[in-house]
């Protein structure tokens, strides 16, 4: 086991990830109308002072192995044995003659996997050779850029393929054809990083779109020249066609196309450590996104909430950070989940770590390690593996931390991120030399050296020389010690100088917003002024005319208030006069309950007083009547004693009905139907009045009150038919459904003004109209003269169990 030496808990580590060139949201590597082939055609292989391109006309792209530590799995470029290489010049890129040959880089996908390879044009020297990998590099260093490609870089195609595209292009007279080629060759080459190819086609594009008058494709155009910009660092450039794209958005309502411009706006705010205002399009971004109902714009949403989060991060808000980054982890089934989940965890991992706690961190390295595990993408691994070692150190591992850091290295090396695997050059050096190893230590130190001088990344350099300082003091070589501290410091100082120069472009930057502001309220200012010389003529009109729209204002508010407190106090008496009036009915409906029981009560008195006493009385006259007939049959002949009998019969029979009729035996024992049908029998019996009656749904009994008021009110009407009505016939109908209960009752007679019947009310109406009112019924009489009368009422009843 290697022991080590006062190393820190808190280790400077300069790049905890590593990051892709930006490509536009949605438009690198799925599009539909480019085919799709596995692999690429050309590798690019830049080699000292020369660049070659391979050509792979039957090679095999890639090879996979596993790891040592069995985490992951890695991809490696192989040559095969029939690849011709030729020499490569500005030509083969579609250099315009006035753009002068920049190096670029190149990023494809195999299989999911990010394989970056990096060129330069001929004729560099060896003095600018460094700057060509520099400058490549530059694009891989900034961070954020990873998440500013969605879905990495589009594969090369096949050089047929550009063939027929040169065919459509170039004809003798542009035409839309002519326009859209150029447009994908415009993005083809964007994609791979040969900007002034890119340019070049842009250029023949955007004449010919605005030709046609083809503003959508001119936007396009536009916006991507604007990326183009960006990733050649001319900012000026950058924002003048991206404002350019942004002014022919009102015509064409493209919600994907205004995304990329906000996120392309981000990404040059970004690029000129202008961080706040990164955010701030970010921001606009995601709410675009959310307002849209399209699938496909809203599966961008995870890439910009972890932009955001990530330059919150960078910011050090890192909660804030965190909150973004978790936002982005909440939504699932969009393009490349897996590998921006990766992304999305390491940086929790980070902000986390520097927040100290360290367990949460430690969940998400895992979450990270797990997700990568499967992806196969030797960039993304060794960043998890960096991340992996970082974190190894934080708690002391340093073993572990050893074994990631080689893992790191490995995969750099592989991938070609040289400024990665200087970082990882410089930690391995320094655990080695904690550990005494110092052969070792020295290795990596110099070939981080190399690495840092060479791509002038300066604090690589610093680091590598204050290792390799304290390995010449070990050897006790004090000479070359005092050399290579001198050669730290001045490194430092420059990787300072560096800094200090990001740190000026951001406030150049926020200076010239403020600028651009202060010109805006000059303008604003002067604008005011000349407003100002016009409105003092009108002066005095304005005021008075705003005085007397006051003066009317106001009027109308009183005027207002008034009719409003008047209409309040109005309802307010309607609604005490509607109360007093509720009162009454109450009070009239209590007194008419009282009044109706107590008539009921007297009824049943007075009947029982017929029926026991009168009735009794009458019996017992019949019975003397009877005995005297019998002793005195001599009574028989006489026509006095035969009328007086037959008078005292008739009387007790009339005592007898009438006794009935105020409280009918039948309705107590028998219930309203049959009550009623006797009544109907009764009346018919008199051969004045043919009464029937029709029943549907009366199977259960009602309660006693409700059927002795219906019966009476039933009774009633049939004596007003009677007496007032000259009718032949009259019909009875009980209705009931459920809890309802109608009542009709309809004669043939004369017939009634219901308007004079209203004016000169009488007893036996009253009468009905109480009853109604005490079961909370609804009274409707329908008569003409002439054509009969039709009463109508509704109930709500009761049942009881008989």
């Amino acid at each position: 086991m290697i022991r080590f030496k006062g190393i820190s808990k808190n280790p400077k580590v300069t790049s905890l990830r590593g990051s892709l060139p930006a490509v536009p949201f949605g438009q690198a590597g799925n599009d539909p109308r480019l085919p799709d082939e596995q692999g690429s055609n050309a590798v690019m292989q830049c080699r000292n002072r020369d660049c070659f391109a391979v050509a792979a006309n039957d090679s095999k792209p890639i090879k996979q192995r596993t790891s040592l530590r069995g985490s992951f799995r890695r991809l490696r470029t192989k040559q095969s044995p029939s690849m011709k290489s030729h020499r490569y010049d500005s030509g083969d890129c579609f250099t315009p003659p006035h753009i002068p040959a920049l190096p670029f880089a190149m990023t494809f996908l195999y299989k999911g996997t990010a394989v970056i390879q990096f060129f330069c044009a001929e004729g560099l020297t060896p003095r600018n050779d460094g700057k060509v990998f520099r400058d490549a590099l530059k694009w891989l260093l900034l961070l954020p850029c990873f998440f500013f490609c969605p879905e990495g870089y589009g594969q090369q195609r096949p050089q047929s393929y550009l063939d027929s595209l040169y065919a459509i292009a170039f004809k003798s007279v542009p035409d839309s054809n002519s326009v859209k080629t150029f447009t994908l060759m415009q993005r083809y080459y964007f994609e791979r990083g040969q900007y002034d190819s890119a340019l070049k086609y842009a250029r023949l594009a955007a004449p010919v779109a605005e030709r046609l008058k083809d503003v959508r494709t001119l936007a396009h155009v536009y916006y991507r020249l604007g990326m183009t910009y960006t990733n050649k660092t001319d900012y000026d450039n950058a924002r003048h066609y991206l404002e350019a794209a942004q002014n022919l958005i009102p015509q064409l309502n493209d919600t994907a196309l205004q995304v990329n411009i906000y996120n392309a706006y981000a990404l040059l705010s970004n690029y000129q450590s202008d961080y706040n205002t990164a955010v701030e399009y970010l921001l606009k971004e995601a709410e675009l996104i959310n307002s849209s109902s399209s699938m496909e714009i809203k599966q961008m949403l995870p890439q910009v909430y972890g932009n955001i989060g990530h330059n919150l991060i960078g910011e050090k808000q890192y909660e804030k950070g965190i909150e973004y980054e978790k936002k982005a982890l909440l939504i699932k089934g969009y393009p490349s989940e897996a590998r921006y989940r990766v992304m999305l965890h390491l940086d929790i991992f980070d902000a986390y770590i520097r927040l100290g706690n360290d367990q949460t961190a430690k969940a998400h390295l895992d979450s990270a390690i797990q997700l990568n595990a499967p992806l196969e993408n030797s960039v993304l691994s060794s960043m998890v593996f960096n991340n992996q070692a970082y974190y190894f150190r934080y708690v002391e591992d340093y073993d572990n931390a050893l074994q990631a850091y080689h893992e790191a290295y490995q995969l750099c090396a592989e991938t070609g991120n040289e400024y990665l695997k200087s970082q990882m050059g410089n930690n391995i050096a320094e655990m080695y030399f904690q550990a005494g190893r110092y052969d070792e230590a020295f290795r990596f130190a110099l070939e981080a050296n190399d690495i840092g001088k060479r791509l002038k990344e300066y604090n690589v350099a610093a680091a590598s020389y204050s290792t390799l300082k304290q390995l010449a003091s070990k050897k006790a070589d004090y000479k070359k010690a005092l050399e290579y501290a001198t050669l730290s410091q001045q490194y430092a100082d420059s990787a300072t100088n560096k800094e200090t120069q990001k740190t000026v472009l951001s406030l150049e930057a926020k200076y010239q917003h403020q600028k651009k502001e202060k010109e805006i309220a000059a303008l604003t200012i002067a604008n005011t002024q000349k407003e100002m010389e016009l409105v003092k003529r009108n002066r005095l009109l304005v005021v008075g005319g705003i005085s007397a729209l006051a003066v009317v204002l106001v009027l109308t508010l009183l005027y207002k208030n008034s009719r409003q407190k008047q209409e309040i106090a109005e309802r307010e008496q309607a609604l005490q006069q509607e109360k007093i009036q509720h009162l009454e009915r109450q009070q009239q409906i209590v007194s008419l309950q009282s009044m109706v029981n107590g008539q009921e009560a007297e009824r049943t008195r007075i009947a029982r007083d017929l029926h026991d006493g009168l009735g009794g009385l009458f019996s017992t006259i019949k019975m003397y009547f009877s005995t005297l007939q019998h002793d005195e049959p001599s009574l028989k002949q006489k026509e006095l004693f035969q009328k007086s009998y037959s008078m005292v019969d008739s009387a007790s029979e009339e005592v007898r009905r009438i006794a009935h009729n105020m409280m009918p035996e039948v309705l107590m024992k028998m219930g309203l139907v049959n009550a009623l049908k006797d009544l109907c029998a009764n009346i018919t019996a008199g051969k004045l009045l043919k009464v029937s009656l029709e029943v549907h749904g009366m199977d259960n009994r009602l309660n006693t009150t409700t059927e002795v008021m219906l019966f009476r009110i039933v009774q009633e009407l049939l004596n007003n038919i009677i007496k007032h009505a000259q009718a032949t016939e009259a019909i009875i109908q009980f209705i009931q459904e459920d809890q309802r209960l109608s009542v009709i009752v309809e004669d043939n007679g004369r017939g009634f003004n219901t308007q004079e019947a209203d004016e000169n009310k009488h007893a036996g109406m009253e009468a009905i109209q109480s009853r109604v009112a005490y079961l909370n019924g609804k009274l409707n009489i329908d008569s003409q003269k002439g054509l009969g009368t039709t009463v109508m009422m509704d109930f709500l009843v009761n049942h009881i169990g008989t």
